[in-house]
């Protein structure tokens, strides 16, 4: 007597395809490419923006899924931030921004440039009235571009634009937020509540999850030794230092008969001034 095949299939091939399936995040992310963690800590300075600006374009040329800038900075230059701000908004690639404990005034621009912005918990970001050189408020002409600077950033993340200036202005109240006379500075939940935060993460892994990214292999950038020479030379403490070292010793050195170790020291802090400037012009050139 013939028998009838069966034709119910194994149950090994239904659990071959869960085991699948539950890998496919992980190898979709693979795919996808790296998840590449850019610092900016410390003081925001002109030696700052070519790092960032080579970080991206390493990450677009390296097929990259994502770029997380790890901000952590009390603020620096504005025209280093803007710098910075014209690349990130430039990338081929989605750039994320992670405050991992502060990001303040030209900091704070910079987080908000990001396409999401995500923070740790007890971290802050705002505070970010321009000031000049001896620590006094700049002039209206430059506050009001950082507040029109602020609002545009405000408009393009979909949230108050009001909020935003608050940050630079002290001036500018927003009616249950903010007083009149005292400059803006958001905790991360507030950040969150009020729409400027995207979400509160507590790690790398949560940040990578919350971006859709999942399992994602993560890159850590770090600045060359001609980049971290000239973050260090383009520091707003030691810039002004090696300009005046410089034409004191060229100053000393006129008065004296001999050329001398004045002359010398002042030869090596101008050029060390100069050289950092010309250093930092070409890899921050517009594309």
């Amino acid at each position: 007597m013939r028998t009838q095949r069966s034709t119910r299939a194994p149950l090994w091939i239904p659990a071959l395809f869960l085991v699948a399936g539950a890998s496919l995040p992980t190898a979709r992310a693979q795919e996808g490419g790296e998840v590449y963690r850019v610092p900016v800590t410390g003081t925001v300075e002109m030696g700052l923006a070519p790092f960032v600006s080579r970080a991206l374009e390493e990450a677009a040329a390296g097929g990259a899924s994502a770029v997380v800038l790890d901000i952590d900075t009390p603020g620096g230059r504005i025209d280093a931030a803007w710098e910075i701000i014209d690349a990130v908004r430039d990338a081929s690639v989605p750039v994320y921004a992670y405050v991992n404990r502060r990001a303040l005034s030209a900091g704070a621009m910079i987080a908000l440039s990001a396409g999401g912005l995500y923070m740790r918990p007890g971290s802050t970001i705002g505070a970010a009235t321009p000031v000049v050189g001896d620590g006094d408020r700049a002039s209206e002409k430059l506050v009001s571009a950082m507040r029109s600077e602020f609002r545009a950033l405000a408009e393009e993340r979909g949230f108050d634009p009001a909020i935003a200036e608050a940050m630079v202005d002290e001036n500018v109240a927003v009616e249950g937020i903010s007083e009149a006379g005292r400059l803006l500075t958001l905790t991360t939940s507030e950040a969150v509540e009020l729409g400027v935060a995207t979400g509160v993460v507590d790690d790398w892994p949560a940040l990578v999850a919350s971006v859709g990214l999942e399992g994602a292999p993560v890159r850590e950038m770090s600045p060359n030794w001609a980049e971290r020479i000239v973050r260090l030379l383009t520091n707003p403490m030691l810039a002004p230092l090696l300009l005046s070292l410089g034409f004191m010793g060229l100053i000393i050195e006129i008065k004296t008969p001999t050329f001398g170790l004045a002359g010398a020291v002042g030869l090596v802090c101008l050029a060390a001034f100069f050289l950092s400037l010309i250093h930092i012009s070409e890899p921050t050139r517009p594309n």
